[in-house]
């Protein structure tokens, strides 16, 4: 009789696989929880099909462990549409308590336009200050702001939102793509079940993104369509140069995709064919 529970994405893409490969019904469970990594839209809708709402939250055990969590205020509770679905699918406000800023690389405090992203910091009465048994760590700054190895933007009504883990991003040509928006917008496919993206060693732009995938049963997904399917959801820039398809993905033991693992597994990868 469970009504509301939580989990990261991966759970929930295989709740809803479940539900839609034997059509048993969820009840009485309404709400559900997210975090751990940036749930893609599609989840939130097919929940929602099972009359299931998902929330965003976001945090670390070092914040004790909650940072932002996702409701509505005033100014978004009204939205429809694509502008409702931009503000339902990011982490949320910060929780009383947590002060929340993101930098570039030389510590500038950038804008809260939903443009800027940088390294994400937060500074709060119940974020860790240290490390046990640990004199000094980069992550812990002077006046008590933490870093917290996110990439994020923030928009003008103080939703944020994770582009991605620092050690994640994908860096081409000198700009950063976010492997997180291009798994999500991957995912939106109707054949896709799961999707990763690790940024690879490219002799002409130092880092290209190579899509990793797993298709749903009896799905038949070329790589040609989906990159055609990519074209009008991401820059082109964004596009992965290879798509590889696999059996399933490397998971932590918390869930989530172990990026890791993939960049041992595609370590000896080369453009245009691979031998991994």
């Amino acid at each position: 009789q469970v009504n509301f529970s939580g989990g990261v994405p991966t759970v929930w893409l295989a709740v809803v696989a479940y539900l839609d490969q034997t059509g048993e019904s969820i009840a009485p469970l309404t709400r559900v929880v997210c975090g751990g990594a940036a749930p893609p839209l599609k989840l939130i809708q097919d929940l929602e099909r099972h009359g299931v709402a998902l929330s965003v939250a976001w945090g670390m055990t070092e914040m004790s462990p909650l940072g932002t969590y996702n409701t509505p205020k005033p100014e978004t509770a009204d939205l429809t549409g694509a502008d409702r679905d931009r503000v339902r699918i990011k982490a949320g406000r910060a929780v009383y308590g947590v002060e929340l800023k993101i930098t570039d690389d030389e510590n500038r405090e950038l804008p809260w336009d939903d443009v800027a992203f940088g390294a994400l910091k937060v500074r709060g009465p119940w974020v860790c200050r240290g490390y046990f048994k640990t004199d000094r760590s980069d992550v812990h700054q002077a006046d008590g702001w933490f870093d917290t190895g996110d990439v994020a933007s923030i928009d003008p009504e103080g939703y944020m939102r994770i582009t991605d883990r620092t050690k994640d991003v994908i860096k081409s040509g000198g700009e950063w793509i976010s492997s997180i928006d291009l798994e999500n917008a991957a995912m939106a496919h109707p054949g896709v079940a799961e999707a990763a993206a690790i940024g690879l060693p490219h002799p002409k732009w130092s880092e290209r993104p190579l899509l990793i995938v797993v298709s749903k049963p009896k799905a038949d997904i070329s790589k040609e369509e989906l990159r055609e399917f990519l074209t009008d959801k991401v820059a082109k820039w964004w596009l992965p140069d290879d798509i590889e398809f696999v059996d399933e993905l490397p998971h932590t033991a918390t869930g989530k995709i172990s990026k890791l693992t993939l960049r041992q597994r595609f370590a000896d990868y080369q453009w245009g064919g691979s031998d991994a």
